[in-house]
C-alpha cells in the first residue's frame, strides 16, 4: 500500500494498515508528504516510515493500492493518475467535486480493470449494517421521517476549509447523506439553506431536507460551526416505533430501537471498527481474489446530492435528483439479541 497524503487522517489509515501487516495481507509501501518541512515530525512518529516528496514516486512504485489523501480538489485527478499506473485506489471523501469528477475516476477505472472504493464506508460497519437490516426487517414500521447531523469546528491548518473549495455536507455531512440514502433509499428531490458564524475557520453550516423514492422525508444539519453535540447520530422514526444509531455513524456506539412501549440499546457490533476500514476490504478483497464490496452507483448519487444541495442553497426552491442507485443489501445475521438494557418511559416522555 501506498500513501498520497501525510495530514492528520494518515494515522487513521496508518492504525488500519497495522492491522493487516501482521496477518501478512499487507505491507507498507511509500508516502508522499509534499512538505518536507514535516518528515521530522513523521520520522519521529514513524521511524521506519518511507517518505517521498512527489506522487509519481507512488505511483511508479510496486504497491498494488494506492490511497488518496490530499484535499478534495485533487481526488478525482490524482486518483485517475494512480489507475493509469495499473494501481487499485481508495480515495478519501468527496471522491470528487462533481458527478462528472466521480464519474471520470469510475471510467477510467473501468477502462483498467482496476478497483476504487470511495469514502465514506459507513456500509460496512456492522453496526450499521445491524441497523439497516431491522430497519429494512419492519422492526419500526414504515420509515417515515429521518433527521441526521454531524459538526465540528473545522481544521485551521487546511486552508481548504477557509477557501470554499469544499463546504460542510461534503467534508462531514456527506456521511449522513450515505447513511440515509442506504436506509430510505435514493433522494428524488431535496431544499438546502445556509448560515455563517464566527465560529470555526469558516463558519459555514448547511441544512437540507430530502424526499426519498419511498416517500420519507429526512434532514442533515452539516456545520463547521458546531463545537460540541450530544445526541444520536441517526433517528429515524416508523408508523410502529423509533430507531437510533448511537454515536456519529462514521464511529457508532450501538443501537436503539423504541417499540411497544420500551426503549431496547444493542451494544456495538464491533467496538474496534474504524472508518477507515476501506482500506481492510479493498485488501482483503484482493486476497480473496472478490470484488470490494463498493456500491459506485450509490457513490455517484451522493455526489449528485451534493451539487444539487449547493445549487438549492444558492437559488432556493426544491431541486430535482436524477439518479436512482439500485438498493444495497446490507443484511448481517443479527443473532442472538445483546442488550444493555430495556426500560419504559414514561407516556409523556416517549
Amino acid at each position: 500500500m501506498g500513501v498520497i497524503g501525510a495530514g492528520s487522517v494518515l494515522w487513521a489509515y496508518l492504525q488500519q494498515l497495522d492491522r493487516l501487516i501482521p496477518r501478512g495481507l499487507a505491507r507498507e509501501g511509500p508516502i508522499c508528504a509534499r512538505r518536507r518541512e514535516a518528515w521530522p515530525e513523521l520520522r519521529a512518529k514513524r521511524p521506519a516510515i518511507d517518505l517521498v516528496a512527489a506522487a509519481d514516486e507512488v505511483f511508479t512504485s510496486d504497491v498494488d493500492v494506492v490511497a488518496i489523501l490530499t484535499s478534495p480538489s485533487s481526488h478525482a485527478s490524482l486518483a485517475i493518475d494512480a489507475l493509469r499506473h495499473g494501481k487499485h485506489v481508495l480515495v478519501e471523501k468527496p471522491l470528487g467535486l462533481s458527478v462528472a469528477e466521480a464519474t471520470a475516476v469510475y471510467e477510467e477505472a473501468e477502462r483498467r480493470g482496476r478497483h476504487v472504493l470511495a469514502a465514506p464506508f459507513v456500509q460496512l460497519s456492522p453496526t450499521f449494517r445491524e441497523l439497516w437490516t431491522r430497519v429494512t426487517d419492519g422492526e419500526i414500521g414504515r420509515v417515515h421521517a429521518a433527521r441526521a447531523s454531524y459538526g465540528n469546528l473545522g481544521a485551521p491548518w487546511a486552508s481548504w476549509f477557509r477557501d470554499g473549495e469544499i463546504g460542510p455536507l461534503a467534508e462531514v455531512g456527506i456521511y449522513n447523506l450515505s447513511s440515509l440514502t442506504a436506509l430510505l433509499g435514493p433522494a428524488v428531490e431535496l431544499t438546502a439553506a445556509t448560515s455563517r458564524s464566527p465560529a470555526g475557520p469558516d463558519g459555514a453550516t448547511i441544512h437540507v431536507t430530502l424526499r426519498h423514492v419511498g416517500g420519507a422525508i429526512s434532514s442533515i444539519t452539516a456545520s463547521h460551526a458546531m463545537s460540541a453535540y450530544r445526541r444520536p447520530g441517526l433517528e429515524l422514526y416508523g408508523t410502529e416505533g423509533t430507531a437510533n444509531l448511537l454515536g456519529d455513524d462514521w464511529d457508532p456506539h450501538g443501537i436503539e430501537v423504541w417499540r411497544d412501549g420500551a426503549w431496547t440499546t444493542f451494544t456495538s457490533r464491533d467496538p474496534t471498527w474504524l472508518w477507515t476500514d476501506g482500506l481492510r476490504e479493498i485488501v482483503v478483497a484482493l486476497a480473496e481474489g472478490r470484488t470490494p464490496r463498493a456500491d459506485r452507483d450509490q457513490a455517484l448519487h451522493v455526489v449528485e446530492l451534493i451539487e444539487a444541495a449547493t445549487r438549492a442553497a444558492r437559488d432556493g426552491g426544491t431541486v430535482a435528483v436524477t439518479s436512482r442507485p439500485a438498493a444495497a443489501d446490507l443484511r448481517t445475521d443479527l443473532g442472538a439479541d445483546v442488550h444493555v438494557h430495556d426500560h419504559t418511559r414514561p407516556p409523556d416522555d416517549q
